[in-house]
């Protein structure tokens, strides 16, 4: 299988996933011309698009399919690593750290969850989760993931540079708690004027199929 081919293999297996989970997703049109290894920037642009938004739809809390996705039996080294790729973002368990913020309360509970954007919905990496008036808490991991042991009736609050305060009171454990974090507004004061700049659209990471 050549090089173009095998792009169209790879293109039909990121559509399948896309179909299969609901995901909006429309592939550019080759227009190379010349020798191809079957994967490309753009290529790889729209398979980081397709991860995004399976690991989306998992901090959702919504199912994941990539059943009946096979290789054929001439399966080429592209192939493999993109279809491999999809699998291991979509199957694997993500081990989280838990931190101990109640080590002597036997009745603590214990809370996992995911904080996100509110804007593009991406997981928040490096996101302070610290238990209320106190110096104990973590921080969410490259999937904005976090697992935290807390006592009962509790506060969590959840800082981020750039971005609001928030705050949690949690009286029950939980497994998959979503937090939401929404940028703060600058404010300036020119003479006697309050201006609120508008915020920048952030889209490095959006796909875009048609540029």
């Amino acid at each position: 299988m050549n090089g173009k081919r095998t792009c169209e293999a790879l293109r039909q297996i990121r559509q399948n996933i896309a179909n299969a989970n609901s995901i909006e997703y429309t592939p550019a049109e080759c227009t190379y011309q010349g020798e191809c290894s079957g994967t490309c920037p753009r290529c790889e642009s729209e398979m980081r698009y397709i991860e995004r938004q399976l690991r989306l739809r998992g901090a959702l809390g919504k199912a994941v399919v990539v059943a009946g996705l096979t290789l054929s039996a001439t399966s080429l080294t592209p192939m493999q690593a993109q279809t491999q790729q999809v699998h291991t973002v979509a199957q694997k368990q993500i081990d989280v750290p838990l931190v101990d913020a109640a080590p002597n309360d036997t009745t603590a509970i214990i809370v996992r969850g995911t904080v996100i954007d509110q804007n593009d919905k991406g997981p928040l990496i490096g996101v302070t989760v610290l238990l209320d008036g106190t110096k104990h808490g973590t921080a969410t991991d490259n999937d904005g993931k976090f697992a935290i042991r807390i006592p009962r009736d509790s506060k969590l609050v959840f800082k981020y540079l750039g971005y609001e305060t928030q705050e949690m009171v949690l009286n029950n454990p939980n497994n998959n708690l979503l937090v939401t974090l929404s940028t703060k507004m600058q404010q300036i004061l020119v003479g006697e004027y309050l201006v609120v700049p508008k915020m920048p659209d952030v889209d490095a990471d959006i796909y875009r199929p048609n540029e």
